[in-house]
Parts: C-alpha cells; sequence; structure tokens
C-alpha cells in the first residue's frame, strides 16, 4: 500500500473565488489569517503509519513528540514552507500551500521528506495543487479543479435542493435590480442573509434586518459593478435554527458512497465554536425523515457532476421541529471530519468526545512545550493509558506566524479534542486547561 502525503489549506474557499466577483464588505484580518493558515496541523489525524504531512509553518517538536506517543507514526517538516527568493511577505501569504510548494527552490525540507509515487491526499483541491503533483511526481486521484470551484459554490447548494425536490427559500440573485427587488420581498417576511459564493464560517454572510441595511448593500456592491465586478449572491431567509449539525460522506472515484458520520455544531454566531457527537433523539429523527437518503442523493448528484473525494453538508433541526437537511456543500474535508478520525481512533464505550476552540491571546515569545508539561502535570493531558483528557490538535495556530509584524501581542486560537466521561469532568477539564494555559503565558479572550 502506498503512502500518502497529507497537506493543504483550511481556508480554501479563499483560492476558489473568482477575482471579477463582487464581495461584501469586511474589514481584512490578517491575524486571523494567520491562525487559519496554521491549522492545516489537524491534518495529522489522517495520517498512517509511514505518511507525511506538510504544513505551512512547520509542527513544534513537543508537538510532534506527543502525537507520536499517541501512536502517530508520520513524517513532518520542522521549517516553515517559504519561497527563498526575495518574495514581500503579502505574496507569499496570498500562496496556498500547493503554490508554496511548487515554487520552492530544490533541496529544500519537502524534497527530503516527499517519497516519489506517494499518493496525494489534500484537504481540498485548490489552484496549484495539479502544479504540486507534477513537481512531486505524486499519484493523485483527484477531481477536476474547475469542478471542485464549482461544487462549492452557494448557488450550486442551492441548485441542489431544486434537483432533489427539497423545499427551497433562496434566491440567486446576478444583479442590483434583483437584489433589491428580491431584498424588498424577503424583507416583508423578516431578516434574511446575502451569502456569498465562497463565504465559509459565518465570513460572507450579511444579516440584512431592515431597508436601511439593504440600501447600504446595495450602495456597496454598485461601487463594485462600476469596477467591473459581478453580483452573484445568494439570499435566503434567516432560518430560526434550534440545532447545526452536518454530515461527512465519502465518494470515490467510481461512485460509490459511504456515510461516515453525524456531527452536532454549536456555533458562535455563524462560525464553528465546538462540535460534538449527536444526540440520540436528532439520529432518530434522521432515520424517521429520510436523511440519509437525501445525502446519498447529493452524493450521487455530485458524482454525475464529475465530484468525488470527501463532503460535508451543513444541515439544520428548526424550532419548529422540521429539518432542512441540505443547508450548505462543503465538497472538500471538513472539521467535523477531523472529530470524526479522532473518535474513530480514540473514543471508547462509555466515553464521550467533542472538540473545542480557544481564543487566546500573548505578549512575546510563548514556549509550546511548557504548556505540554503543564497539562500533564495538572492531568489533563490525554493519554493513551488514562483514555481522556484533553488532546492539542495543533501547536502552531496557538502563536502563528504574523510575518507582517516583529514584536508585540500575538493573537492565536487552541483547537483541542476532549475525550471525557461525563458532563462534570468535561468542565473540570476546561477548567484545568484554562489554568495552564494561564500560567503558561497566554490570556484567555473569550
Amino acid at each position: 500500500m502506498r503512502n500518502a502525503v497529507h497537506c493543504g489549506s483550511l481556508e480554501s474557499e479563499r483560492y476558489w473565488r473568482e477575482e471579477d466577483l463582487a464581495s461584501l464588505p469586511a474589514i481584512p484580518d490578517a491575524k486571523a489569517l494567520a491562525i487559519v493558515q496554521a491549522m492545516d496541523e489537524m491534518l495529522f489525524v489522517f495520517c498512517g503509519s509511514g505518511d507525511v504531512l506538510l504544513t505551512r509553518q512547520g509542527m513544534n517538536r513537543a508537538q510532534y513528540d506527543y502525537l507520536q506517543s499517541l501512536g502517530y507514526a508520520f513524517s513532518t517538516n520542522m521549517d516553515t514552507l517559504s519561497l527563498e527568493a526575495e518574495e514581500s511577505v503579502p505574496a507569499q501569504t496570498a500562496l496556498n500551500v500547493f503554490e508554496l510548494l511548487s515554487r520552492m527552490d530544490a533541496g529544500q525540507e519537502p524534497d527530503r521528506l516527499i517519497p516519489e509515487g506517494a499518493l496525494l491526499e489534500p484537504f481540498a483541491v485548490l489552484p496549484g495543487t495539479q502544479e504540486a503533483v507534477s513537481r512531486y511526481k505524486l499519484l493523485p486521484t483527484l477531481p477536476n479543479e474547475e469542478i471542485v470551484r464549482a461544487v462549492n459554490t452557494k448557488s450550486y447548494s442551492t441548485a441542489m435542493r431544486d434537483r432533489l425536490g427539497l423545499p427551497n427559500i433562496a434566491v440567486v440573485v446576478h444583479s442590483m435590480e434583483e437584489l433589491l427587488q428580491s431584498g424588498q420581498a424577503l424583507l416583508e417576511k423578516g431578516a434574511f442573509l446575502i451569502k456569498d459564493e465562497y463565504g465559509v464560517s459565518g465570513k460572507g454572510n450579511q444579516l440584512v434586518d431592515s431597508e436601511r441595511m439593504l440600501r447600504r448593500m446595495a450602495g456597496h456592491l454598485e461601487s463594485s459593478r462600476n469596477q467591473g465586478k459581478r453580483i452573484r449572491f445568494v439570499l435566503e431567509p434567516l432560518l430560526d435554527r434550534e440545532t447545526d449539525f452536518s454530515c461527512q460522506f465519502q465518494i470515490d472515484p467510481e461512485g460509490r458512497i459511504t456515510l461516515l458520520s453525524v456531527q452536532q455544531l454549536v456555533n458562535q454566531g455563524f462560525a464553528f465554536g465546538e462540535s460534538h457527537s449527536p444526540q440520540p433523539s436528532l439520529l432518530d429523527k434522521l432515520d424517521k425523515e429520510a436523511y440519509w437518503e437525501t445525502m446519498n442523493s447529493i452524493g450521487r448528484e455530485l458524482y454525475s457532476d464529475g465530484y468525488y473525494g470527501e463532503v460535508c453538508v451543513d444541515s439544520m433541526l428548526l424550532r419548529d421541529g422540521s429539518l432542512a437537511p441540505l443547508v450548505e456543500i462543503n465538497a472538500r474535508k471538513s472539521m467535523s471530519l477531523i472529530k470524526h478520525h479522532v473518535d474513530r481512533r480514540f473514543k471508547q464505550e462509555g466515553m464521550h468526545t467533542c472538540l473545542i476552540q480557544v481564543p487566546l491571546a500573548a505578549m512575546g515569545k510563548v514556549h509550546y512545550e511548557e504548556l505540554l508539561e503543564r497539562m500533564e502535570e495538572s492531568g489533563s493531558l490525554f493519554s493513551l493509558e488514562k483514555g481522556e483528557g484533553v488532546m492539542p490538535l495543533t501547536s502552531s495556530a496557538l502563536q502563528p506566524l504574523d510575518l507582517s509584524r516583529a514584536a508585540g501581542s500575538t493573537k492565536g486560537k487552541l483547537y483541542a479534542a476532549l475525550t471525557y466521561r461525563s458532563e462534570d469532568s468535561k468542565h473540570k477539564l476546561i477548567h484545568t486547561l484554562d489554568e495552564s494555559l494561564m500560567r503558561t503565558g497566554y490570556t484567555i479572550l473569550r
């Protein structure tokens, strides 16, 4: 069996976006981007024995040794993937990991790590993926990049509801006139969302709850149109959600569909907050309402359009008890798939698991190995012997590289998997984790 090379950029939607597409107003956040770029470390959960993990920032040695103690036997880069040639920081930051790999000079660390003929296992197919495959002589079974780009749009998800005969309350608009006309009609029934074609984790969703807000958005987009940008957005009434959840499945190159898991989400606004296993009552409802057949149907339609690989379908349970089975299709790996792989490896009978994130700040350099030592001393660090505890999934995202500034405070996030016996033990673990973080020098921002 061939070994695989795992790598990718978790902000995939950023690289799929067409340059001439108008966008919703947003404030550029270099610190947030640095955190997301460091999240590729979490792809270790997909590694088998002998596989290679390439990460943009390079993994901390203490984190690597910790993961090896849990039985992960992969190789990885310890140095940052960067271009040796004189390139500006913004120019390098703008590249995804495949573009970086394709342009790196010969003889750098990836050349020594990547075995010829290995399989590439990307988080998602992005621009530059095929160039990286050619340079390192990898063996891909990857879908076409343009197909991947197309099936990840919000308008594709909207069209899929019609194809499957699902209730469809969304409207795709292609002009300012359509935006204003459809927006006014939706406002008569309540607030609605303007969804960017490649919005993700809340970014690219604009809540419109008044005519004044609608006019303000129209004014912004009018400026974009005058600069030659195309208007294409999805308008959708704000759903009265009770619970967010998602289904993960895989389509193999022959079209066979394997349902993998459902994960329940606790979002913060529209963004990821926590992922945990679904309640039995939710699973019962999914069984009764033919949810699984809907997921299989989505998989068959995706395959007929030329896509295969991992899929995460976002769904909702609404407060009136009804299901919205297809909110959004993400044709790539996902945070919930990462959670599923942690479960598959470590979850034991009678135990619970969840994925959490802890937003942090730090002044100056903080030593990650000290955090692991404190967690071990306090008994909160997950180990195979205990079978419960907190497993940090990233080291780099706690203090990501922000090459635009050399000193001062940095913002980061700890992403971790929790394995626990009860809600009480979960709360104790989080409390102990917080103490370890603060004693190491982090300020918790939640």
